[in-house]
């Protein structure tokens, strides 16, 4: 039986500046992370279907015949990036990495969702195509916000789908992925507009600096390190028992808006972030630094910093009202004092009388 195991997806996108139409899937399968490329699975009705609705030969998998002989891995993959490309199509996946059994889209969770800002940046994308309801239900949750255009969610490709045979498959790819080809050709499909927080002069993007994790010093240290919570936290928990405490209920927990706050209040698009102050780098107690691997300490912090400030001009942008609170500031002495300057705040934007004490 399959276990969980946290998977990067392991190649990359496939892209140019004449791409005009984004194809997304889920995130890749066992065979398809062993070829390092989109659909490895033979089976996969992907290649069949796109080169139909491009009235284009399907590209040879690996093995196939090929100018009398057969194609290697190489040569199927090139294959599949010429048609993509020759036709104004980017490819990739929703997810950079996650916990998954096996190739099963089911057990999907602790998703990090791609770098989608990669193809955005150099690629005029007009429009955006999921492959199957779990890549456009991915998408909707992890990616839109950034693309800013709703996504056209077509039937899977994959032999698990089973109910759309290849014909009625084929046709209603056709059906829509045609007219966005005419349209595109015909310059109609006007680019994105994503919604990112602009950044000053001279910002360096973090997001893309990746240096390698160091090996854990000890087992020990190991353990401590995966037993670092993403929620729950006792400061969260300590802040929202006090919310409680105080009449300020009817809150909603890592809301689905970019950076998911801790606390939010969606109707009134009021959010809490809760912060550790070590992860975050908190400006007031100002934490140190680990003394080794200060390269890969530092960009791992910076690019925490780097998102925090970009997922909250963008939440400001759409009209939310974030309060940040820091982990040092729910300390015994300075407890009381960090809530009396919050909660009257939150009491007025909330619309809710506060509790007496």
């Amino acid at each position: 039986m399959a276990k969980y195991r946290h998977i990067s997806h392991g190649f990359d996108p496939v892209f140019d500046e004449n791409s005009r139409i984004l194809i997304l899937g889920s995130f890749p399968s066992v065979q398809s992370r062993k070829n390092a490329f989109y659909y490895g699975n033979p089976h996969n009705r992907f290649w069949q279907v796109l080169a139909g609705c491009l009235d284009a030969p399907v590209p040879p998998n690996e093995g196939d015949p090929l100018e009398g002989k057969a194609a290697s891995l190489e040569q199927s993959i090139t294959a599949k990036e010429e048609l993509l490309l020759a036709h104004g199509i980017a490819l990739w996946d929703v997810i950079e990495s996650c916990d998954i059994k096996g190739s099963s889209d089911a057990s999907i969770k602790n998703v990090v969702p791609a770098q989608i800002e990669r193809i955005l940046e150099t690629a005029p994308i007009g429009a955006v195509v999921c492959n199957g309801s779990t890549a456009g239900r991915l998408y909707q949750k992890y990616l839109q916000w950034q693309v800013g255009l709703d996504a056209c969610v077509l039937p899977s490709t994959s032999p698990a789908n089973a109910a759309w045979q290849l014909d009625r498959l084929s046709k209603r790819w056709r059906e829509e992925i045609t007219p966005l080809l005419k349209a595109a050709s015909e310059g109609m499909l006007e680019k994105a507009a994503p919604a990112r927080a602009a950044k000053p002069a001279g910002t360096v993007e973090y997001a893309s600096v990746r240096i390698p994790a160091p090996p854990a010093s000890s087992y020990a240290v190991h353990k401590s390190m995966q037993g670092n919570n993403r929620k729950d936290t006792k400061p969260e928990l300590l802040v929202r028992q006090k919310l409680r405490e105080a009449g300020l209920g009817g809150y909603r927990l890592q809301w689905k808006v970019p950076g998911h706050p801790d606390i939010a209040w969606p109707s009134k698009k009021v959010a809490i972030e809760v912060r550790g102050c070590y992860w975050h780098r908190c400006p007031h107690c100002k934490p140190s630094v680990p003394k080794k691997n200060v390269d890969y300490w530092e960009a791992k912090f910076a690019r925490n910093i780097e998102r925090d400030a970009e997922n909250l001009a963008t939440l400001e942008a759409m009209g939310w009202r974030v309060h940040v609170i820091w982990e040092c500031q729910l300390k015994k002495n300075k407890l009381d004092t960090t809530l009396a300057e919050l909660f009257p705040q939150l009491a007025e934007e909330l619309d809710k009388p506060l509790a007496e004490a």
